[in-house]
């Protein structure tokens, strides 16, 4: 019984925590944007990287409710100059120091103690250890087993971008392809994750499991496109989680009124049709699972103009949302499972190597 009040007391503090944000986080991001800023104005970034600084400035205030009173934070030293202390490499060196044959061993041993809690469903201490495992060595195979722990605990992005980093150091890694199909399958972004189990399969063509997961994965982006097709003057409809809003009559009436904005209703038909239409919707132009080229732009457009939106006419429109997908992931049952939904197998579908 008291375990049980423990769990619960537990389960509420999370709940009331979300959204908090504490001063020293506040205080970061004022140091984050003031490098960011000062970038800039030393004349040190292109037209375009100006442009993506102040989007991503605008999102990082939003997001944290920084205030022009918050910039009254001064700190002791540049955000930059803490970093490279802490963690710098030197300059003009851009790749990471060669573990040695000890430093090698000791981050296999941390690996497999990562894999052990994986096993006992210690996600977020297995984390802990990969992350050890991959400051002592680079080696892909721990962002991967990182990236199936990321899966469980459903942190999807994190999981995306592990993959993401696992293949930029190994770019025939099959298994870390197809974990970032299940990721991105279990954030309904099946036209990505096709093409992630397509590239798992042409490095591993025998194996079942991929070719499961495609044929799962494109099912549900024909349905998707299907949609579309039928009515693109609902493009959330095409969203297949997107479905349940509309059981919501708050979230109903506060949509509906967002997409009643003409700048709004074009720019999510652009991009529906970007995705759903055959557009690509790769990173680098060579991986899934990023943003890249005018999809992105799109939708970081059409982002801004519903964040204006929610904000003026609805602002708990966005904890409503929260609530709404707070679970995560579909529920389909590919085998690949990442931890949403109904799933019950292990994310990427077979034990970290």
């Amino acid at each position: 019984m008291d375990s049980d009040k423990t769990t619960e007391n537990s389960s509420s503090e999370q709940f009331d925590n979300k959204g908090r944000i504490t001063n020293d986080e506040r205080n970061l991001i004022v140091s984050f944007v003031q490098f960011l800023r000062h970038k800039v104005s030393a004349n040190q970034c292109t037209e375009d990287q100006e442009a993506q600084i102040e989007v991503a400035t605008q999102c990082l205030e939003g997001a944290f409710g920084v205030s022009d009173k918050n910039y009254a934070f001064q700190p002791s030293k540049p955000l930059i100059d803490i970093f490279k202390a802490a963690e710098g490499l030197p300059d003009g060196d851009d790749e990471f120091p060669t573990p040695t044959e000890a430093e090698i061993a000791q981050a296999n041993k941390l690996k497999e103690e990562g894999n052990e809690l994986v096993k006992q469903s210690k996600f977020d201490e297995a984390i802990l250890k990969y992350n050890d495992a991959i400051k002592l060595n680079r080696d892909p195979v721990y962002f991967c087993n990182r990236a199936a722990a990321y899966c469980r605990l459903e942190q999807y992005d994190l999981a995306i971008q592990d993959c993401r980093t696992a293949l930029a150091l190994d770019p025939n890694y099959a298994k870390a392809y197809g974990r970032m199909g299940v990721a991105l399958s279990c954030q309904n972004r099946y036209d990505q994750a096709v093409e992630a189990y397509k590239k798992a399969l042409e490095i591993d063509p025998s194996s079942e499991s991929y070719k499961n997961n495609l044929s799962i994965a494109e099912e549900k982006l024909s349905k998707a496109r299907e949609t579309f097709a039928n009515n693109p003057q609902d493009p959330l409809g095409a969203l297949g989680g997107f479905g349940a809003l509309f059981n919501n009559p708050d979230l109903a009436r506060s949509i509906g009124a967002m997409m009643q904005e003409p700048g709004v209703r074009n720019m999510m038909q652009n991009v529906m049709q970007n995705m759903f239409g055959g557009g690509a919707a790769g990173g680098d132009g060579n991986q899934p699972g990023g943003g890249g080229g005018n999809p992105m732009a799109d939708m970081l457009r059409a982002g801004e103009a519903m964040a204006s939106v929610i904000n003026q006419s609805n602002p708990q429109l966005v904890e409503m949302l929260r609530r709404q997908f707070g679970g995560g992931g579909d529920g389909n049952n590919e085998n690949n499972g990442g931890g949403g939904g109904n799933n019950n197998s292990n994310a990427g579908g077979q034990a970290p190597p």
